[in-house]
């Protein structure tokens, strides 16, 4: 075994050991404390696991888990963890008996570059562990900068992305390398600039075929996101499906399928690939938010709350807040305002950063409906709202605020009697 007293690679790191078998943990975790260069804990199941993480997630480094465990699988809890923001500082070690070509793919698409193959040796697996401390304690800053941009991509800071994207070495790195292209998409969709970031991402597959499959998953998984956002669901749906075909274990592809296939109003395709998620993880969040949008797409309102109200965490998105509103006008378009108006009366309880927008939409339909004692109530319910862009986005809204209640009904009534001369 490596000398204990050896310590080339920085500091102490802590490792959070998830193994069923009480041998091998001890086995596993006398080696590390036995080499001095590690603090560790330990869990035998995925759930112990989760409840320490939950609690500690501050204090961990890195947690080493078994592919097959029995609880839950090794593919589903680290999907689990990658969601969820409060744990990407994070390095996950898979430690199995073996790994398919399919594992491998997955292992790349959320960020595992390290594992350990049972049955190891003491040397060995302190070599491995020793690689991991040395790479996370010397960790590039620009690199340290590119999870921070992630970070705050999925918690819809723009204003804080800006800034950051300003670090010399960002722009180029995402730019350059193919693990972090998808960057740029995410950026774009985040400011609503959907079509850019469909012409980015194609730009980069255009002129980087050379590129390993693998360093391309989450750009596509990213190009089809963005092509949904224009409404060009076929498209998207081949790219998620190729996605679920290389990467049958991950479970955003098959979410993202679902999305696709509601895009395309096939409900039921759609509820499908959700319910393969939720069979899996039965709290998955896009799973849950998938079958809340297709119930209520579908007017089945008390079966879409049920599924929202299983929902942990936050729910909203400017994204999710696009499905609904963009929803509804189509629906209004096609000449069914009373359904619009429904659509938007039940989707109210789902929002409460976004709601603004959504009461906007209801006081259009409304508008459209000819009520517009409720339009103009509507109206008053999405200026109170802190939702700042309304006013610059919806003209209605800066003349209804410009006039007053009395002035803009006067003018509407007016408005609506030259019509029937």
């Amino acid at each position: 075994m490596a000398d204990a007293n050896t310590n080339t690679g920085g500091g102490k790191i802590c490792v959070l050991i998830v193994e069923e078998k009480a041998d091998l943990r001890t086995f596993f975790m006398g080696i590390l404390t036995k080499s001095g260069n590690f603090d560790v804990k330990n869990a035998a199941t995925a759930k112990e696991a989760l409840d320490i993480l939950a609690k500690e997630s501050n204090a961990i480094h890195v947690v080493v888990f078994d592919w097959s465990m029995v609880d839950v699988s090794g593919s589903v809890f680290v999907q689990k963890l990658r969601r969820d923001p409060l744990y990407d500082h994070i390095e996950f070690v898979v430690c199995s008996q073996a790994l398919s070509q399919d594992d491998s793919f997955l292992m790349v698409e959320v960020d595992v570059h390290y594992s350990i193959i049972k049955p190891v040796n003491a040397n060995d697996y302190l070599k491995t562990m020793e690689l991991v401390r040395s790479k996370y304690n010397k960790n590039k800053p620009i690199n340290s900068k590119l999870k921070e941009l992630s970070h705050l991509i999925s918690e819809e800071k723009i204003q804080e992305c800006d800034e950051l994207l300003k670090t010399p070495g960002i722009e180029d790195e995402i730019s350059k390398n193919p693990r972090f292209v998808y960057l740029g998409g995410e950026i774009r969709i985040l400011k609503k600039q959907y079509g850019e970031a469909v012409e980015f991402l194609k730009n980069f597959f255009k002129n980087k075929q050379e590129n390993p499959a693998e360093d391309n998953l989450k750009s596509l998984s990213t190009l089809g996101k963005a092509l949904c956002l224009v409404g060009r669901f076929d498209e998207a749906l081949i790219i998620f499906q190729k996605l679920e075909d290389k990467s049958p274990k991950n479970l955003s592809h098959k979410v993202m399928v679902g999305d696709a296939l509601l895009g395309l109003d096939n409900i039921d395709g759609a509820e499908e690939k959700y319910g393969e998620v939720l069979e899996n993880d039965s709290t998955n969040k896009d799973a849950l938010i998938g079958m809340t949008k297709s119930n209520s797409v579908n007017g089945n309102y008390e079966q879409a709350k049920s599924f929202f109200e299983k929902i942990e965490g936050n729910f909203e998105s400017r994204t999710l807040a696009s499905f609904y509103n963009n929803k509804g006008v189509a629906l209004v378009r096609s000449g069914k305002v009373k359904e619009a108006i429904l659509f938007y009366e039940n989707a109210l309880q789902l929002f409460d950063k976004f709601k603004g927008h959504v009461y906007f939409n209801l006081g259009m339909a409304y508008y459209r409906d000819g009520n517009i004692a409720s339009a103009l109530s509507c109206f008053q319910a999405a200026l109170a709202t802190d939702e700042l862009d309304l006013l610059a986005e919806k003209k209605i809204l800066k003349e209804f605020q410009d006039k007053g209640i009395e002035k803009f009904t006067a003018d509407y009534k007016d408005r609506m009697a030259k019509k029937k001369r």
